[in-house]
């Protein structure tokens, strides 16, 4: 039988808007390189598993299915016949909705993290929110390519859509080819040690997964036509990524980002667009990268706000201002920086006057963090020293010195309510150390061997904490008792800046110089592919994650839907000029609770 009528499940997902259940009707047709597919047995079902309806695809493709629709709900369809799975996601109840090879690719990256085989379940809102995601890469109602990964900043300007295009032409290969070039694509999509997939969604699921396995061999696949223009070469993985710039929002310089509870994003900005000076606004977006609260955020005493971002329970927004009103530039002796914390609201509104927070001495702030003990913490950059707002409050702040705090850039809290600081940053002359402050002790100084600029930390789910050298372009890895238990390299890795937990406990770095995302195995081995051991990369060694669109990175996070986030905070280097947005890895890695507070935890 002809694959194309030998279908095995085709998968449609809704994301039903939070309303009270009502009457809905879907209509959609299934293509296959554009041609219609006949005989595809529809079963519509609700997240986790209530069957809402079922239904036929006609001999031109199409199906109507007419159910009650829940509320708080992913709703998704599964048409049931052999070799080949295709899905779609679109939000809301739609009333049409094409399925082909692009929505499939869109859909098994979007809920690479929720789906399970023909089942899609996961926590809120990680999972609503990846669902989001799929309308920048296609449209639901046409099943064409999306508007924002076709058009700039991603379009011609980055691999993304190139990829995009490929990835759907390989599934193509299969849906309207041969028995035989399924068997190819199944047998190449196989996981190092893993099952072999059984159908094209649970292959490119397992590509999805695992980007930097059989990439040459997978793109060797026999492809379809009808999704030309296609890549020439094969790339350095199948990871799939979006460039997120918005006028709206006025990027210029975004040095890190931060996740609230509902899988908003806020993320720091250096400048004032279109200048040198000390930007007075912060950027706020929703899940999926788009404008929120009129996308720039103002007020609030933000002047300079560089690296500095964190988000406590209450879902408030708390901000360090680097360099203030101070015009020496940052790498000047003359150079003081700012002497304010700015803080607001989840809705956007400023609880810190126009001068901002100035209690505890801040000095140069930047880095900052929330402790699990409710407590803020701030790097004193230019002021050797650190700042503690007790349970976030200004009013009781305390100024801390001494174990060995100098130029401290990063701050990190464990589960146990220690909390982590580095030092030395922005200073190759230097040697770096690590300092851990106990709750109720004194700041003891850790040595970490003379590393050369030490700039991120974070925290393992075991409380290792790893630790990024922008000169050394290395990794520690550092045992909860201030122990050494491993330094890293890869040659992906040059300029580390900025590092992240995933839920796996696999390390993601951003390198600032060579414009790469590496992840490197954890300390949990059993999540990394076989035969890896902690500090091996899992990215491709030499080119790490990279799909265009990356400027010099200086901050990496993940979210609660496993999407990967790094920060292009540069164009170039000399003369500085800020970089130009975000850049998402989409389901890239296991999910992570947010806010980040301590140690990483999974979505529950």
């Amino acid at each position: 039988m002809h694959p194309r009528l030998a279908i095995s499940a085709v998968l449609f997902v809704l994301v039903v808007p939070a309303s009270a259940a009502h009457a809905a009707k879907l209509t959609g047709r299934v293509v296959t390189s554009g041609h219609p597919l006949a005989g595809a047995r529809v079963t519509l079902a609700a997240a986790p598993g209530s069957r809402l309806g079922r239904a036929t695809t006609d001999r031109r493709g199409r199906f109507a299915i007419a159910y009650q629709a829940p509320a708080d709900a992913v709703v998704y369809a599964v048409a049931s016949r052999r070799a080949v799975r295709l899905m779609a996601v679109a939000a809301g109840a739609p009333r049409r909705l094409t399925v082909n090879e692009l929505t499939t690719v869109a859909a098994a990256y979007s809920l690479a993290r929720f789906l399970h085989g023909a089942r899609v379940s996961g926590p809120a809102p990680g999972l609503p929110n990846a669902a989001l995601t799929v309308s920048s890469l296609v449209r639901a109602s046409t099943g064409r390519i999306g508007r924002a990964i076709a058009n700039p900043p991603n379009g011609t300007a980055t691999q993304s859509l190139v990829t995009f295009r490929t990835l759907a032409a390989i599934l193509g290969g299969c849906t309207t080819g041969s028995a035989r070039t399924c068997a190819r694509l199944f047998a190449a999509a196989a996981p190092a040690g893993g099952a072999r997939p059984a159908n094209t969604l649970d292959a490119i699921h397992a590509i999805a997964l695992n980007p930097a396995h059989n990439v040459r061999r997978i793109f060797n696949l026999p492809k379809t036509r009808f999704y030309r223009p296609v890549l020439g070469d094969p790339p350095s993985s199948w990871v799939l990524t979006l460039l997120h710039t918005d006028a709206a929002a006025k990027y210029d310089g975004p040095g890190r980002m931060a996740f609230d509870s509902k899988g908003n994003i806020w993320v720091t900005n250096n400048f004032n667009p279109g200048t040198a000076d000390a930007g007075l606004c912060t950027i706020s977006l929703d899940p999926a990268g788009h404008p929120r609260n009129g996308g720039a955020v103002c007020g609030g005493g933000i002047q300079g706000n560089w690296w500095g971002i964190a988000i406590d329970r209450a879902d408030r927004v708390w901000l360090s201002n680097f360099t203030g009103a101070d015009p020496n530039p940052f790498y000047s002796s003359a150079f003081v920086g700012g002497n304010a914390a700015s803080l607001f609201t989840s809705d956007a509104k400023p609880l810190s006057g126009d001068g901002g927070i100035t209690a505890g001495n801040l000095a140069g702030p930047q880095g900052i963090a929330v402790d699990v003990n409710d407590n803020v913490w701030i790097a004193n950059h230019t002021g050797d020293s650190v700042t503690l707002y007790p349970k976030g409050d200004p009013s009781r702040a305390q100024t801390i010195t001494g174990g060995g705090i100098s130029e401290p850039f990063a701050i990190a809290g464990d589960s146990k309510g220690n909390v982590w600081i580095d030092n030395g940053a922005i200073d190759i002359n230097t040697p770096g150390s690590l300092t851990k402050i106990a709750p109720g002790a004194a700041p003891v100084n850790v040595g970490l061997g003379g590393l050369r600029s030490p700039q991120g930390i974070a925290v393992d789910s075991a409380d290792n904490v790893w630790v990024t050298s922008l000169a050394d372009s290395t990794v520690t890895w550092v045992a909860p008792d201030g122990t050494i238990k491993g330094t890293f390299r890869a040659p992906s890795i040059e300029g580390a800046w900025s590092v992240a937990i995933d839920g796996d406990d696999n390390v993601w770095v951003a390198s600032f110089i060579n414009q790469k995302v590496t992840e490197l195995c954890g300390r949990v081995v059993a999540n990394c592919p076989p035969g890896a051991k902690t500090g091996d990369p899992i990215s491709p060694s030499v080119d790490g994650y990279t799909n265009g669109g990356l400027q010099h990175v200086t901050a990496v996070q993940v979210d609660a839907s496993g999407n990967v986030w790094a920060a292009n905070n540069w164009q170039t280097v000399a003369p500085i000029v800020g970089g130009n947005g975000l850049v998402e890895y989409i389901g890239a890695a296991a999910p992570v609770r947010t806010p980040l507070i301590g140690a990483p935890e999974r979505p529950r």
